[in-house]
């Protein structure tokens, strides 16, 4: 309730501000905006990535005096394809590597046909450091209303609970490869983590590999590897196929994923998907006997679920706001294989550089 409250004063603080801007505004003249409210919000997440820059601007250049000599080729239509998808979608691969400053609202709501149905509010906000070359960026992950009192809470249990906040540092291309460092607490546990990617163009495909690898100091680690494979079916469609892989801390086997998804932009606001998936994993468990101590798990070797879903998103009232609809069907081994009708429901409040 505190993190509702929280986000509608701040919403409300921000339309009050609007007669008075004639001093603010002279100093974001040469910005595009696209509206009164996601200017001045826009400003106010300026102004707290410049506060910080001030104070890492000579890290920054204690750790790395040179400029980033990083080059851009020109970017085929497939690029700005796939560009142009996830940034309309907002999907995680975009928001894990975008350098851009962005505050992330998104209320959503989960139902389905064999489980209790799921409501839930998720904040991120990632603010870049220009003075500092935006070599870093403040983050906030995985705030919610569950654990918004949990921020420096012992979660014993699991490390999960509580959001990450920390800095991200985006290292100079080296031999084709970008990466990213980040440094932050989960609850109390500090972590490490690091994310390598790089980009092949064969033909008229980009294939993009990502390795990420996590460390915490609960002895926790996760490792995960991704492969992304788009092309272009048509000026506004895009074949994306994925593959995951990964392993860590507490899970016995490795889990692996894949799916084959079709996006459309018929329109610069609205948006379509269709995607087909699959969920595997080397030595998936599932509990045999709930009331025995200790659980008695079923082990299983494949693939335990399938899937279909299908979305649409759009832009309404603000070019900032979005909503999407995604209805789907999964068959789980959990529910013997059984069709488990699916619809998520959620918005998006993206306050930033679109």
């Amino acid at each position: 309730m505190r993190l509702f409250l929280l986000t509608i004063l701040l919403c409300l603080h921000t339309l009050a501000q609007d007669t008075n801007t004639s001093q603010e505004d002279s100093n974001l003249t040469q910005e595009l905006y696209i509206d009164a409210f996601h200017k001045r919000a826009s400003y106010y997440v300026k102004e707290i990535s410049d506060y910080a820059d001030n104070r890492l601007v000579t890290m920054a250049d204690y750790i790395d005096n040179k400029e980033a000599n990083i080059t851009q080729s020109d970017k085929d239509v497939t690029l700005n394809n796939k560009n142009a998808v996830d940034s309309f979608f907002l999907n995680d691969k975009y928001l894990d590597e975008t350098d851009k400053s962005y505050i992330s609202i998104r209320p959503e709501a989960f139902f389905s046909s064999k489980e209790d149905e799921i409501y839930n509010l998720k904040i991120s906000a990632h603010l870049s450091l220009s003075k500092s070359k935006k070599r870093f960026r403040l983050f906030i992950n995985d705030l919610d209303q569950d654990n918004a009192n949990d921020v420096l809470a012992d979660n014993s249990e699991d490390e999960k609970k509580a959001p990450e906040i920390g800095v991200n540092y985006f290292a100079p291309e080296t031999y084709g490869i970008l990466s990213k460092y980040s440094v932050g607490v989960r609850g109390i546990y500090p972590f490490v983590r690091a994310r390598y990617s790089s980009e092949f163009h064969p033909g008229d495909w980009v294939i993009e590999p990502v390795q990420t690898l996590r460390y915490s100091l609960k002895d926790y680690f996760e490792e995960s590897t991704e492969v992304f494979c788009d092309t272009k079916l048509t000026n506004f469609s895009l074949l994306r196929l994925y593959l995951r892989r990964g392993t860590k801390s507490g899970q016995v086997g490795m889990s692996y994923d894949g799916s084959m998804s079709l996006f459309w932009t018929p329109s610069k606001t609205i948006g379509l998907g269709l995607s087909q998936s699959f969920n595997g994993s080397t030595r998936y468990q599932q509990v045999q006997d709930e009331y025995a101590v200790p659980l008695v798990y079923d082990e299983y070797n494949g693939i335990f679920n399938y899937g279909t879903s299908a979305s649409i998103r759009q832009n309404i009232f603000r070019p900032w706001f979005f909503y999407e609809l995604r209805p789907g069907v999964n068959f789980h081994k959990l529910y013997d294989y059984e069709p488990n009708y699916t619809l998520q429901l959620l918005f998006d409040v993206f306050v930033g550089n679109l």
